[in-house]
């Protein structure tokens, strides 16, 4: 099976527009690469180096294989559409409750570490 340039970089693009809801920029910046370079990924121009690739799955919790080659619509992505959606439909109260939340569990993650 051979690596399709432009299908890899359609669905870097979906990851960040339709799970991140980011801009190139941001995006980039979650994962590490210049803006450009994202960029060139998106349009096909450039076929995905292992070390890109590992950082695009590993700062956006997304497989491998999805991203080569479209198999296994990760279940990270409908995870993350899950909570998109309650977000999306909650009072301000809430969300700074659920900050404070995930806050409060991201701190308890990092002493574990």
């Amino acid at each position: 099976m051979d690596l399709d340039k432009i299908s890899i970089g359609t669905r870097i693009r979906k990851i960040r527009e339709d799970i991140f809801h980011e801009t190139r920029q941001l995006f980039a910046e979650r994962c590490a690469l210049s803006e450009n370079h994202l960029g060139k990924l998106e349009r096909g121009e450039i076929l995905i180096s292992i070390t890109t690739l590992d950082k695009i799955c590993s700062r956006a919790g997304i497989k491998t294989d999805y991203i080569l080659y479209g198999k296994c619509e990760n279940k990270h992505l409908n995870i993350r559409k899950t909570i998109d959606n309650y977000l999306d439909k909650s009072s301000k109260e809430e969300l700074k409750m659920y900050f404070k939340f995930i806050s409060t569990i991201k701190s308890f993650i990092k002493l574990d570490n």
